[in-house]
C-alpha cells in the first residue's frame, strides 16, 4: 500500500530569521546583556538552530548590536556551502568559524570586543531532561578563567519562554509535523497483530517519518501485557531481540517528528485482542484526563491549572502515572510531574531512587502561538496505557493537531 506523502518542506525564509534576530536583540536590551553564547546540543534542545537555522549542535555568539557568528562543531558540514548555493539551504549566520572548544569561543570573544561584556548563556543551565545543562566542563571551564573580566549570566530558563511563542511560520511547521505522523500512527495501528515484531512495527511507521522527510533520530516503542516501562528499545542498541508480539498485548509507541526544527509527538496505544479490562480501564482513565487538558488548554490559564486537572482523574482513581501527563514543546520547558503514585507499583523497589519528580514551568501563563504535548498515561499495578498528540494554543482554546492517538486503538479494527 503507499503512504501519501507531505509537500517537501524548502526552508525557513529570511522574515522568519530576522523576526527572530530582532526579538532576541530586545532580549537583549531588556536585560542589559552585550551579547548571547549559545552552545548547542544534538541530544538536547536545539537552541542553536533557533538563531542559525543550520544542523544543530554548534555554538553561536550572538552580539547586540554586530553581527552573530557560528562556530561548528564539524567543519565537513558547512564545506559544500559556496557563493552559488540556494539562500534557503545555507546557515542564516555567515560568518562561519570552524571549532567549538573553550579556547575558539574565548577568541571569538575577545575579537569582538565582548572581553568585559555581560554575557547571557544558552546551556549553562538546562532544560528537558537535561536540567544541569549539557555545555562541556573543559570548555566551561577554560571560557570562565580565560575571561575574569566578563560577567555571565544563566538566561536558559528565560530565553527559552520566550520562544515558547511560535510565528505563524513555526506553526505551519508543527502542523505539518502532526500530519506526518498521524499518518504513521495509522501505519503502526495497521502494523500491530500477533506473531510480528516490535521490529516490523517499527519499520512501519519510521518508513512515513523517512519518506516524508522529517528528523526523526529518537523513538519509543513498547510492548507485552504489562508495558511497565519507557525508552528506546534495548534491541536498537544490539541488547536482544525484538519482542514478538502476543495476543493480550499492548503495543505503546512514542512518535516524534521535527520539521525545520518544530516538532511535534504522537502517544500510540494498540492494543491486541482480548483486551484485558485493566488495560480497558487504564484506556478511559488516559482518554479522561486527555479531554481535561483540552478543556484546559487556553490563554490565562497557568500550565499548572492545566497539569492539576489532569492529575486529579488520573490521581482520583486506582491508578498512578509514569511519565508526563503534558509538557510544551519547542523547547520543553513545562513538565509536569512524574512518577505520581510509582510507590504501588509491584517490584519498584528492585531500582533504587525511584520516585516522583517534580513539576517544572507551574508558573507559565499560557499564550496564544504556545505547543503543546498532551500526553496522558494510567498505570495500575504494571499495566500501563499511554495515548496523546500534538495540540497549539489558541485564542479561542486548544487546536488539537491530532486524533488517531489520542485513544487506545485495538489492533484489527476500523481506523
Amino acid at each position: 500500500m503507499s503512504i501519501k506523502k507531505e509537500q517537501p518542506f524548502s526552508g525557513l525564509s529570511l522574515r522568519e530569521r530576522d523576526l527572530r534576530w530582532q526579538r532576541t536583540r530586545k532580549f537583549l536590551q531588556d536585560r542589559q546583556l552585550d551579547a548571547l553564547l549559545v552552545i548547542g546540543s544534538r541530544h538536547s534542545e536545539p537552541l542553536d538552530r533557533y538563531l542559525s537555522n543550520w544542523i544543530p549542535g554548534n555554538t553561536v555568539i550572538f552580539p547586540q548590536e554586530t553581527e552573530p557568528t557560528l562556530l561548528v562543531a564539524m567543519v565537513p558540514e558547512v564545506l559544500a556551502i559556496g557563493p552559488d548555493t540556494p539562500e534557503e539551504v545555507r546557515p542564516w549566520i555567515r560568518d562561519i568559524r570552524g571549532g567549538t572548544r573553550g579556547a575558539v569561543i574565548v577568541a571569538t570573544l575577545k575579537e569582538k570586543g565582548l572581553e568585559k561584556g555581560r554575557i547571557g548563556t544558552l546551556g549553562i543551565g538546562g532544560l528537558r531532561t537535561d536540567w544541569e545543562g549539557w555545555a562541556p566542563y573543559r570548555t566551561w571551564e577554560r571560557v570562565v578563567n580565560s575571561l575574569p573580566g566578563c560577567t555571565f549570566e544563566d538566561v536558559t530558563d528565560a530565553f527559552a519562554r520566550l520562544m515558547m511563542v511560535k510565528s505563524d511560520e513555526e506553526l505551519a511547521l508543527v502542523r505539518r509535523s502532526a500530519r506526518i505522523l498521524e499518518l504513521a500512527g495509522q501505519e503502526m495501528a495497521r502494523a500491530v497483530a500477533p506473531g510480528v515484531s516490535e521490529r516490523d512495527v517499527f519499520e512501519a511507521y519510521m518508513k512515513v517519518l523517512l519518506e516524508n522527510g522529517v528528523h526523526a533520530p529518537f523513538q519509543i516503542i513498547r510492548s507485552g501485557p504489562d508495558t511497565i516501562s519507557w525508552g528506546q528499545p534495548a534491541w536498537l542498541f544490539g541488547v536482544g531481540s525484538p519482542r514478538v508480539i502476543q495476543p493480550g498485548d499492548v503495543v505503546l509507541a512514542e512518535i516524534f517528528a521535527s520539521t525545520g526544527g518544530l516538532e511535534a509527538q504522537i502517544q500510540m496505544a494498540v492494543a491486541v485482542p482480548p483486551v484485558a479490562a485493566v488495560d480497558a480501564e487504564c484506556a478511559a482513565l488516559a482518554r479522561r484526563a486527555y479531554e481535561k487538558g483540552i478543556e484546559h488548554l487556553r490563554p490565562g490559564i497557568k500550565f499548572g491549572e492545566v497539569v492539576d486537572a489532569m492529575d486529579a482523574v488520573v490521581s482520583g482513581s486506582r491508578a498512578w502515572y509514569l511519565t508526563p501527563l503534558i509538557h510544551n514543546m519547542n523547547p520543553m520547558l513545562c513538565i509536569s510531574a512524574t512518577g505520581v503514585g510509582i510507590e504501588t507499583m509491584p517490584g519498584v523497589t528492585a531500582c533504587r531512587n525511584v520516585g516522583t519528580g517534580r513539576i517544572r514551568g507551574a508558573d507559565v501563563v499560557l499564550q496564544p502561538g504556545m505547543v503543546f504535548e498532551l500526553e496522558p498515561n494510567a498505570c495500575i499495578r504494571r499495566h500501563r496505557v499511554n495515548i496523546g498528540g500534538t495540540a497549539i494554543v489558541t485564542e479561542n482554546g486548544a487546536e488539537p493537531l491530532n486524533e488517531i492517538s489520542t485513544r487506545m486503538q485495538v489492533a484489527g479494527g476500523a481506523l
